[in-house]
């Protein structure tokens, strides 16, 4: 006998991403409803298939398209919100409106303005557990090279090559808060270059240049991007090289660390640690049961993540150059 799903779940935005979490979705242990919402036929269209190819149809979960949030139902026990940033406020200002919601996922870049950051924050108040999926702090491989390295103070460095220095820097400021549990308490974005090409998404940017951001006890990360390997291509479409960990006294050189095929940290004394970062579809299942099961999950709270977003978009902005037809209290990433 097939159970019905108990839990209700809505994906809002189903492109990239958002098909990439409908996928993850078919690993839930128990049976779910889930709603993909996306205005765009064409991005249901690849939901739909990316939801069979990952064998949607036969598991116990059940799967409903939506082209906006008036056909979803009144109370839903979970929403993610994978929306690119430019929109995010108004998706959750509209599916809030809508239905009542049991918690939220939301995906990173937050918001592209401290006004879009309050609106996000007003309309999901402080009464109603949301995460933010920065989710380099969960993965395995990162929490077993933490062990090894010790919590700091340290002295981080990342670089590559238009690695997606504007999208992904939240990542590791994230992470590293989780790492020392310390606090970021500032973001430089002095050594940004002045130009910021356009990304691989139309109406965005990427950055290249350094940003620099300190913590409460000692922590420095280094964020180094260059531009684009090959003339002509679209900024944050390469990979980050190395991210080197300097403690009082060792240095750790961590190999391909997005990488979700393989990686290596290896520290002076040779000692190897090898892994990888579980790509979204492998992440999802889990995720989604821990909330509906225990009501938490290890993903960093909303008021976390919106202040270590402040405080990045504060750099940014001031880093800013004229951008045409870009407000100025904007900073068009996601």
């Amino acid at each position: 006998m097939v159970t019905a799903p108990a839990h209700s779940v809505a994906v809002v935005g189903g492109g990239q991403l958002g098909s990439r979490y409908l996928q993850g979705l078919v690993w839930c242990r128990q049976p779910v409803r889930i709603h993909l919402v996306d205005p765009d036929l064409d991005a249901l269209s690849v939901a739909r298939a990316r939801w069979s190819d990952a064998g949607g149809p036969p598991s116990p979960h059940i799967v409903e398209f939506h082209s906006g949030p008036k056909t979803l139902p009144r109370d839903l026990d979970l929403a993610i919100v994978s929306t690119t940033s430019g929109v995010r406020p108004d998706a959750i200002e509209s599916l809030s409106k809508h239905a009542n919601i049991g918690s939220w996922v939301l995906e990173k870049v937050l918001a592209q303005s401290h006004r879009d950051l309050d609106r996000i924050m007003t309309t999901i108040g402080d009464s109603t557990p949301a995460w933010v999926n920065t989710w380099a702090r969960t993965t395995p491989w990162f929490q077993q090279i933490r062990r090894e390295v010790g919590t700091g103070p340290l002295v981080v460095e990342i670089k590559g090559s238009s690695w997606g220095l504007a999208c992904n820097a939240i990542h590791f400021m994230d992470l590293f808060t989780w790492w020392t549990g310390e606090e970021l308490l500032a973001v430089d974005g002095a050594g940004l270059d002045r130009r910021w090409p356009e990304a691989k998404r139309a109406g965005h940017y990427e950055l290249s240049g350094q940003l620099r951001a300190t913590f409460s006890s000692g922590t420095t990360i280094i964020l180094r991007s260059t531009p684009p390997s090959e003339p002509g291509a679209p900024a944050g479409t390469d990979i980050i090289d190395c991210m080197t960990i300097e403690t009082a006294d060792d240095l750790w050189a961590v190999n391909q660390p997005f990488s979700d095929t393989s990686g290596s940290a290896i520290g002076m004394s040779g000692a190897r640690i090898d892994g990888r970062v579980e790509l979204q579809s492998e992440r999802t299942g889990p995720l989604v049961d821990s909330i509906l099961n225990t009501g938490t999950c290890e993903l960093p709270d909303l008021v976390t993540s919106t202040g270590q977003h402040r405080l990045l978009l504060s750099s940014l902005l001031k880093a800013r150059p004229h951008l045409e037809g870009i407000a100025h209290d904007q900073v068009p990433i996601t």
